[in-house]
């Protein structure tokens, strides 16, 4: 996976585009993708980028407009699953709680994470949707050293 970012786009900049992979000994791979820019998004989140360490939690707020209010909506990991509401687990074990308020937002709270809950995910409404990346951190140790010869006591 790779990630492309496009920087002070205007609404004109809307339309497809070309994304292509090439693979060396191999067939290249490719496909069109339909960017739409708007000053006001369909859907939106809050932080596009959130992290927490292992063993903790992170939340996401995600929002929609009215005109999706009927549309499907959906918290989704690239290389996983599909979370459509209520509690779940992912394939790592980390809890996912997804809360559709039904109003144009929908609060997503992930808890017990692990490294490999790292990665990219999505929240989508309809046929539009926005990325999340999520950074898991190694928890800092809470284990106390204790050194001979020194002036502190254990």
């Amino acid at each position: 996976m790779f990630t492309v970012e496009l920087n002070s786009l205007q609404d004109s900049d809307s339309g497809y585009y070309w994304c292509a992979v090439e693979i060396s000994d191999g067939s290249d791979d490719g496909d069109y993708v339909y960017l739409t820019v708007s000053s006001d998004p369909a859907v939106s989140v809050m932080n596009s980028r959130v992290s927490g360490q292992e063993g903790g939690s992170v939340s996401v707020q995600c929002f929609y407009s009215a005109e999706y209010k009927k549309e499907k909506r959906n918290w989704c990991r690239f290389k996983d699953k599909c979370f459509l509401g209520g509690r779940t687990n992912t394939s790592q074990n980390s809890a996912v709680l997804v809360i559709d308020y039904g109003k144009g937002s929908v609060s997503v709270g992930m808890r017990g994470l692990q490294k490999s809950d790292a990665g990219w995910y999505w929240f989508s409404a309809g046929d539009v949707g926005v990325t999340v990346h999520l950074t898991v951190t190694e928890r800092p140790s809470s284990k106390i050293t204790c050194i001979r010869n020194t002036v502190h006591t254990c």
